[in-house]
């Protein structure tokens, strides 16, 4: 599957969760996502995601994200940032 794909199967499985209510909608106007499982991608990329929701965006980028990168069918290009990648 091209990655473009991946991704947007990924976005359509996100949106979804939104639309179920999965979602509060805070004042600010940003979504604080409660219980979301991700699907069609590795257990490293869930954890990865999960912490990236509570607010744990990487600073720079380490051989261990682009390998869960990779894994996940995104080939990293070199000057992308860590928020690119994920």
């Amino acid at each position: 599957m091209p990655q473009d794909e991946k991704f947007v199967n990924w976005a359509s499985l996100f949106i979804n969760e939104i639309n179920n209510g999965v979602a509060d909608t805070c004042l600010s106007g940003i979504s604080v996502i409660k219980n979301i499982h991700y699907t069609g991608v590795t257990q490293a990329a869930c954890d990865l995601l999960r912490s990236v929701d509570s607010g744990g965006v990487p600073a720079f980028i380490t051989s261990n994200l682009i390998e869960i990168a990779r894994e996940n069918g995104i080939e990293v290009i070199d000057h992308w940032t860590p928020n690119e990648i994920i």
